[in-house]
C-alpha cells in the first residue's frame, strides 16, 4: 500500500472535524467562525482524545493562503469609492474609536506587566471590530435597514483599511525593535504612496484589460486570471517590502472597480470559504487550554475593556460628529467585539517572533467571548439609549445636531475650498504618477540600456527622452489651468486684491513642480549639473504648456481612468433597468422602469431647405419650445454628443432627439423640413444599448444620487452648469417616488434626489466621480 502524505491526511482530518462542528454551530445559530475555532482545538494538540494533525507546518502554509484569499475577498467588497462616500461622521468615529482602543490596549498590557511589543500588539488586536460577526448579527436581528446600520458599515470599511495599515506599521515596528516617530512616518508615507500608485495604474490598466477580454472570459478563465492577478500583486508587494496580505487586499480593491467584480466575487467565494476555514481552524489549533486557564483573569479584563471602551469610543466619536444619542449608543453597542483581524495581527506578532506565545490564545478567547455576547449587547442598546435620552440634559441632541449642521461658510471660503480641493488632488495624484514613472525608468529602463552597452551621452539622452515622453501628459495636467477651476480663480481674482497673491503663488507652484521634475530627470540620466540642464527644462516646460496634443492625450488617459472607476456603477444602473423591464417593445407601456415608459429617442435628418440650416441650438430652443433634448448630431463620419448652444446645423445632419412620446407630436417635422430616420424610434435605454463600443462616442444613461456634499445639491439646472462643465443633460429626476421628466432650467435639485443624466461615457463617469465621491 502506498504512503499517503501527511498533507492530505491532515487536511482530511481538519475538514471533516470542521464540517461536523460547524453543522452543530449552525444548528445552535452561532457564528460559523466559532465552529472553526472549536474544530481547530479538537484537531490540535490541546485535546488528545481525538486524532491530531501530524504536520502543522503544511497546515500553516494552507492557513497563510487562506489569509490571502480572505484579504482578496475583503478587497473585492471594499472598494475605495466606498471609503470616499462614507462621509466625515464615519471617519471621525473610526478615528476616535481606534485611537482609544490602541491607547487602552497598550496601557492595559503595561499595567499587567507585559512587555512593550506585547502591549502594542494587544492595542492593535483590540482596535478592530469583526465585520463578519456584525453582518451576521444584523441579519439575524433584522437590523440592516436601521439608520445606525449604515454608519456601522461605514465604520467597518474604515476599520478594514486601518487594519491593513496597522499590519504594515506593526511589521515595521517589529523589524526596528523600538518606536521611532520618523521611521513610522516614513513607513506611512511609503505605504500611502504605493497604495495610490498601485490603484492609479491598476484601475487604469486592469479593468480595461478585462473589458477587452470580456468575450473570452468564461467562469474558468476569469477565475484563473483573477487568482493570478491576486498572487502577482502579492509577489510585487513582498518585493517592495510590504506584507503579502496587503498585496491581496490591493488587487481585490482594484478588481472591485471593474465590471467583472460581481462574477469574480462569486467565483472566488468557494476558495475563500475553503481556505478561510483552514485559517480559522489553524487559529483554534494554536489555542493552548492551559494558557487560557492561566490567563483567565487577564482574558476577562481585556474582554470587559474591549466591550466598555468600544462602546465609549464609538459613542464619543458619533456625538462629536453630530449624531443623536440614539444613533451613537446603537452604533457603539454594535461594534463591541473583535474578530478575524485580531487573529491575523496576533499571528503576525508570532511569525515575526516579537510577541509571547500566550498572546495568541488570549486574543482567540477574547474574540470568542465578545462574539458570543454581541447579539445580547446589541439588543441591550435600545433600553440604554432610551435611558440616556431621559437622563441627559434637555437639548443634548439639539446641541450636537446643530453642530453637525454647522455654520454655513462664507462664499469666499466656499470658493477657496472648491478651488483648492481639485487643485491639490490633481497635483498630488500627478506627482505620484510622475514619481512612479521615474522609479520604473531607474529600476528597469536604466539596467536594460546598460545591458545593451550603449555609449554615453546617447544612452542618457535616450533614457531621458523616453522618461519625459511618458511623463509629459501628466506634466501637462499639472501646468494647465483646468476648466473646472478657472471660473473660481477668476471670481477670487476679481473679489479681493489679496487673493491675487495666493492665486499667483498657486500658479507658480504648479510650474515649479513641473520644472523640478524635468530638471531632475535630465540631471539624473545625463549625469550633469542641475544648472546646465535648467535652461533646457525651462524650454520644455514652455513647450508642454503650449502643446494641445498633450492636453488631448491626457484627457483620453483621464477619461479611460474615470470610466473604469465608475463603470461598475453605470453597469449596475443599467442592470436595475433591465431587471425592472417587463418587455422590450417600445409600444408596451405596462411594467418596467419608469424611464422606459416615458422617455424615447428618435432621429431626424436635416433636408436641403430645412429651417434649421445655419441656425444655432440656442436659437432653435428645442428644449423650451418642444420639450425635447438634442443628445447627438451625426455629420458624415463625425459625431457630436450633447452639442452646446453655439452648435450650428448643416444640411445632412442627423439629429437624435430625446423626450416624451407626446413631445414628438408637437415637433412639426414638415414645417422644419426634417426627415424621420426609419427604425430610429426606441426607448432611451434601448438607444444607449445600440451605441458604438468606442468609449469616447458611446452615449450612456446613469442615475446619480445627490447628497449634501454634491456640487449639484440645492442648485437649479442652469446654476449647476452640467451641460457646459460635463457635456451631460439631465433627463429626469426621482424624488420621493415621484418622477420629473426633462425638468426645466429653473428646476432645483435637492438632497436625496436621484438625478438621471445622459452623455458620453467619459463625461458621465466624471460627473459621478464629482457628485458621489467628491473627486
Amino acid at each position: 500500500m502506498g504512503h499517503l502524505p501527511f498533507l492530505i491526511s491532515d487536511l482530511a482530518l481538519i475538514l471533516i472535524v470542521a464540517g461536523l462542528t460547524t453543522l452543530c454551530f449552525k444548528k445552535l445559530k452561532q457564528p460559523v467562525v466559532l465552529g472553526y475555532i472549536v474544530a481547530g482545538m479538537m484537531a490540535g494538540p490541546a485535546i488528545t482524545l481525538l486524532p491530531s494533525v501530524q504536520d502543522t507546518a503544511n497546515i500553516q502554509i494552507w492557513a497563510d493562503i487562506g489569509v490571502l484569499f480572505l484579504l482578496f475577498a475583503l478587497g473585492l467588497e471594499f472598494s475605495f469609492k466606498k471609503l470616499l462616500s462614507v462621509g466625515k461622521t464615519v471617519f471621525i468615529d473610526a478615528s476616535v474609536e481606534i485611537l482609544t482602543l490602541l491607547l487602552v490596549g497598550y496601557c492595559l498590557g503595561r499595567l499587567m506587566g507585559w512587555g512593550n511589543m506585547n502591549s502594542i500588539f494587544l492595542g492593535g488586536m483590540m482596535s478592530i471590530s469583526s465585520t463578519s460577526i456584525i453582518i451576521k448579527t444584523f441579519d439575524d436581528l433584522s437590523l440592516r435597514e436601521k439608520p445606525f446600520a449604515r454608519l456601522v458599515f461605514g465604520v467597518l470599511v474604515v476599520e478594514d483599511l486601518v487594519a491593513v495599515v496597522l499590519m504594515v506599521l506593526l511589521s515595521t515596528l517589529a523589524g526596528s525593535g523600538e518606536f521611532s516617530a520618523w521611521g513610522m512616518m516614513t513607513s506611512v508615507f511609503k505605504l500611502l504612496f504605493f497604495l495610490a500608485l498601485w490603484l492609479l495604474f491598476g484601475i487604469y490598466l486592469i479593468p480595461s484589460f478585462l473589458k477587452v477580454m470580456r468575450p473570452l472570459l468564461n467562469d474558468e478563465t476569469l477565475l484563473v486570471v483573477a487568482v493570478g492577478l491576486c498572487l502577482g500583486m502579492v509577489v510585487i508587494a513582498v518585493k517592495v517590502g510590504f506584507s503579502s496580505a496587503l498585496g491581496a487586499f490591493i488587487m481585490g480593491s482594484i478588481l472591485a472597480e471593474s465590471v467583472e467584480a460581481f462574477r469574480i466575487e462569486r467565483l472566488i467565494k468557494p476558495l475563500k470559504d475553503l481556505f478561510g476555514a483552514v485559517f480559522f481552524v489553524s487559529v483554534g489549533m494554536m489555542v493552548n487550554l492551559s494558557v487560557i486557564v492561566e490567563y483567565a483573569w487577564p482574558i476577562l479584563l481585556i474582554t470587559l475593556c474591549v466591550i466598555l471602551f468600544k462602546i465609549v469610543g464609538n459613542f464619543t466619536g458619533m456625538t462629536l460628529s453630530g449624531q443623536p444619542v440614539d444613533i451613537a449608543v446603537k452604533s457603539g453597542f454594535s461594534l463591541a467585539q473583535i474578530g478575524e483581524f485580531s487573529f491575523i495581527i496576533a499571528g503576525l506578532g508570532l511569525s515575526l517572533k516579537v510577541t509571547d506565545n500566550f498572546l495568541y490564545p488570549v486574543a482567540v478567547a477574547v474574540s470568542v467571548i465578545t462574539t458570543f455576547v454581541t447579539p445580547y449587547i446589541i439588543k441591550a442598546s435600545d433600553p440604554v439609549a432610551a435611558f440616556l435620552q431621559r437622563r441627559l440634559p434637555e437639548g443634548w441632541n439639539r446641541r450636537f445636531t446643530e453642530r453637525r449642521g454647522g455654520e454655513s461658510a462664507s462664499k469666499n471660503t466656499q470658493d477657496w475650498l472648491h478651488l483648492l480641493k481639485p487643485y491639490l488632488t490633481n497635483l498630488l495624484l500627478m506627482l505620484i504618477v510622475i514619481i512612479g514613472i521615474m522609479m520604473l525608468s531607474m529600476q528597469f529602463l536604466q539596467p536594460f540600456v546598460s545591458d545593451l552597452g550603449l555609449a554615453q551621452p546617447w544612452a542618457g539622452i535616450g533614457m531621458a527622452l523616453v522618461t519625459l515622453l511618458v511623463m509629459s501628459p501628466f506634466l501637462k495636467s499639472i501646468v494647465s489651468n483646468r476648466s473646472k477651476t478657472s471660473g473660481m480663480m477668476m471670481n477670487l481674482w476679481a473679489e479681493n486684491k489679496n487673493n491675487r497673491y495666493i492665486l499667483l503663488g498657486l500658479t507658480y507652484l504648479r510650474l515649479l513642480v513641473a520644472l523640478v521634475a524635468i530638471t531632475y530627470v535630465l540631471a539624473y540620466f545625463l549625469n550633469i549639473s542641475v544648472w546646465l540642464v535648467l535652461p533646457i527644462a525651462l524650454v520644455l516646460v514652455w513647450v508642454i504648456m503650449r502643446s494641445r496634443w498633450l492636453m488631448r492625450h491626457y484627457w483620453n488617459l483621464e477619461s479611460r481612468f474615470v470610466i473604469n472607476l465608475n463603470e461598475r456603477q453605470m453597469e449596475e444602473n443599467l442592470r436595475k433597468i433591465e431587471e425592472n423591464k417587463g418587455v422590450r417593445e417600445v409600444s408596451d407601456m405596462g411594467g418596467g422602469h419608469w424611464m422606459d415608459k416615458v422617455l424615447y429617442a428618435f432621429s431626424m435628418r436635416v433636408m436641403p431647405d430645412s429651417y434649421l440650416i445655419g441656425k444655432s441650438l440656442q436659437e432653435l430652443a428645442f428644449r423650451s419650445k418642444f420639450n425635447l433634448m438634442v443628445v447627438r448630431v451625426r455629420r458624415g463620419e463625425e459625431i457630436e454628443n450633447i452639442p452646446d448652444r453655439t452648435f450650428f446645423f448643416q444640411e445632412g445632419d442627423v439629429i437624435t432627439l430625446a423626450g416624451r412620446n407626446a413631445a414628438f407630436k408637437l415637433l412639426n417635422a414638415d414645417y422644419l423640413k426634417l426627415e424621420f430616420v426609419p427604425d430610429s424610434l426606441m426607448t432611451l435605454h434601448q438607444f444607449s444599448h445600440r451605441e458604438e463600443s468606442s468609449s469616447d462616442k458611446r452615449l450612456c444613461c446613469s442615475g446619480i444620487p445627490v447628497s449634501d456634499a454634491s456640487p449639484m445639491a440645492h442648485k437649479t439646472l442652469a446654476e449647476s452648469q452640467i451641460g457646459r462643465d460635463h457635456k451631460c443633460l439631465i433627463i429626469g429626476v426621482e424624488r420621493k417616488n415621484k418622477h420629473i421628466v426633462n425638468p426645466n432650467f429653473d428646476f432645483e435639485i435637492e438632497t436625496g434626489d436621484l438625478v438621471w443624466v445622459i452623455g458620453s461615457e467619459g463625461f458621465v463617469s466624471k460627473l459621478i466621480s464629482a457628485n458621489v465621491y467628491g473627486l
